[in-house]
């Protein structure tokens, strides 16, 4: 089913994905991300890891196990680790890890609670909460249908 939603976006302009992560990525950055007091990766984001190593999409954005340079852009699409890392002095990042970010929003996995959540950046308030990834992305999906979908047909 995540295939549905990552083929979705792939199928808009402006959708950039990259080559799927290997086992052995995945592996790594897990035990980076344990080592410092983070989750480890959920095994639904593995399914979303090894079918793109991230995503972006009209201002929302899914890490991968690697940062991506584009040169296009003069960016580089950041990683799970170098965006967690971020904020690995914070008592509230302990058992969470940052997967992506829409606009003011931080994306992130809790652990603890295990809840993937829209969490506001300055306050660090949820917005969103849900079970899985599936759920997750299919918010995303669905914001982009009713805002990008197709366009009625006036008389």
């Amino acid at each position: 089913m995540i295939s549905k939603y990552i083929n979705f976006f792939r199928s808009k302009n402006g959708c950039v994905t990259f080559e799927p992560a290997s086992d052995e990525d995945i592996e790594h950055v897990e035990a980076e991300l344990t080592t410092r007091g983070f989750a480890n990766i959920p095994d639904d984001y593995k399914v979303f890891l090894k079918l793109t190593n991230g995503l972006t999409y009209n201002g929302i954005e899914f890490f991968g196990t690697s940062p991506h340079y584009r040169p296009e852009k003069d960016y580089t699409f950041p990683d799970i680790i170098s965006e967690s890392k971020q904020y690995i002095n914070y008592d509230f990042f302990t058992q969470k890890i940052i997967i992506g970010r829409i606009s003011e929003n931080i994306l992130l996995y809790d652990k603890k609670n295990d809840y993937y959540g829209i969490v506001d950046r300055t306050n660090l308030r949820s917005r969103i909460e849900v079970e899985t990834f599936l759920e997750f992305i299919k918010i995303f999906y669905d914001i982009s249908q009713h805002h990008f979908g197709s366009k009625k047909k006036h008389p």
